[in-house]
């Protein structure tokens, strides 16, 4: 059984985490104005066409942990 701290530390992460997803879908949209960027759930969903050799896919997986 989670004690108070433990379950306020999970919550602070869990809301840390909606932020950052939030964040990193905000610049990808800026970056990337021909492709639709969405939130779902635990993940941020990238949808249209880019060309492999773009070199903004290098900035992306930049902002991957």
């Amino acid at each position: 059984m989670l004690s108070a701290v433990e379950l306020r530390g999970r919550a602070a992460g869990e809301r840390a985490a909606a932020r950052a997803r939030v964040q990193v879908a905000a610049a990808l949209r800026a970056e990337l104005p021909g492709v639709a960027v969405t939130v779902e759930g635990d993940e941020v969903v990238l949808t249209g066409r880019i060309s492999p050799d773009d070199a903004r896919l290098r900035w992306i997986g930049s902002l991957l942990p």
